[in-house]
């Protein structure tokens, strides 16, 4: 689809960095790590790498999803702007496709739906489904509500999921369990996907409140950035990114961080960074012209991350994703695994900037 709108560049530099991480960027650091240090990477770093164990703190890798659902809220103040000009129905109902199709997709990508078993198949267990629940809720309030209603609905969200977990017993269990496979959001999972859950400790139904109020905090960030400018904007980012992490330290007293349950900590932490990181893409890409061709490669990637995360993410032959399936071949001459990476990756690239050049985006 041709993509012709004005775009801020923070937005989408910030959505390709995300992207270039989890599409790749991240493997290529991993092995450039390993190139300088052989196999004596430390420790701190090589858990960097990878996803905390379950109430282990937070690493760099856990705030690829979270960053994604903020990234998603960011854009869409703007774009509801133009949504309610065509109506309440016309914006529900594009509302509402959008979520069928992002839901579809994540069950291709890690739902197995194109296995044609269901009882291979998973519901509920993707990125782009969190990012679908994440929309759903944030469209919702920002078609009744400005920001100090969405600041509201936020800490709602974040309110009624905490309680929640906190106090609700559930099948003999008494509230307040926060263990792997053994808390309320897992249950409710468990209970109405039935074989279609994943198997994994990762939770998603009740769990959508949570989804929804991190893309909300990234709808209040965006709406920073639509109504501010220059420093103001950089400021107010900054300072709500620090309430956020203060927040959550004062959470995590009764509360653990655990990014596999999404928890209300987690959401506050994760969407500290966010609100931080936006702040300095914003002030580094936005208020200073002259470093704004450093944002280019994360613009490419940024403008067809769908695109990008779909090939990189869809299982493929031998355990491979579908873009490695693709590429194997032309570079399994390669023996050095970060020339292998950097290989790949350079031609996923190229072929986002030819289309980048077309102005060719996909989009749901």
């Amino acid at each position: 689809m041709a993509e012709d709108k004005k775009r801020i560049v923070s937005i989408d530099a910030l959505r390709g960095f995300d992207m270039v991480l989890l599409s790749g960027g991240a493997a290529v650091l991993w092995h450039l790590c390993r190139e300088g240090w052989g196999n004596e990477v430390p420790a701190w770093l090589a858990g960097q790498f990878r996803h905390a164990e379950w109430g282990c703190g937070f690493t760099c890798w856990d705030l690829v999803m979270p960053l994604f659902l903020f990234i998603t809220g960011c854009s869409m103040p703007v774009a509801f702007e133009r949504y309610r000009q065509q109506g309440w129905l016309c914006t529900m109902w594009r509302v509402l496709r959008r979520v069928a199709l992002l839901f579809v997709l994540g069950m291709v990508v890690q739902g197995n739906l194109c296995s044609g078993n269901t009882q291979q198949m998973s519901l509920f267990c993707n990125t782009l489904q969190a990012i679908a629940a994440g929309y759903l809720i944030s469209s919702v309030v920002l078609l009744l509500w400005e920001w100090r209603g969405q600041l509201t609905s936020c800490v709602v969200l974040l309110g009624v999921y905490w309680g929640l977990l906190r106090f609700v017993p559930y099948n003999g269990s008494p509230g307040g369990l926060f263990l792997p496979n053994d808390n309320l959001a897992y249950y409710i999972d468990c209970t109405l996907q039935g074989h279609w859950q994943d198997g994994t400790p990762y939770t998603w139904i009740l769990t959508s409140l949570a989804f929804g109020a991190m893309t909300l905090i990234g709808v209040l960030g965006g709406g920073v950035l639509f109504r501010l400018s220059g420093c103001r904007a950089v400021v107010l980012l900054a300072l709500s990114g620090i309430l956020c992490l203060g927040l959550a330290l004062l959470l995590e007293m009764d509360t653990p961080l655990i990014k596999h349950l999404f928890t209300s900590t987690m959401v506050l932490w994760s969407g500290g960074w966010c609100l931080l990181l936006l702040a300095a893409f914003h002030l580094v890409f936005d208020m200073l012209p002259c470093t704004r061709y450093f944002a280019f490669p994360f613009q490419v990637v940024g403008c067809n991350a769908l695109l990008a995360y779909m090939l990189t993410n869809t299982p493929g032959i031998g355990g491979r994703s579908l873009w490695g399936s693709l590429v194997y071949p032309l570079f399994r001459w390669a023996e050095n695994p970060l020339l292998y990476e950097c290989l790949s990756y350079t031609l996923l690239w190229l072929i986002l900037y030819f289309l980048y050049r077309h102005r060719a985006f996909l989009r749901v």
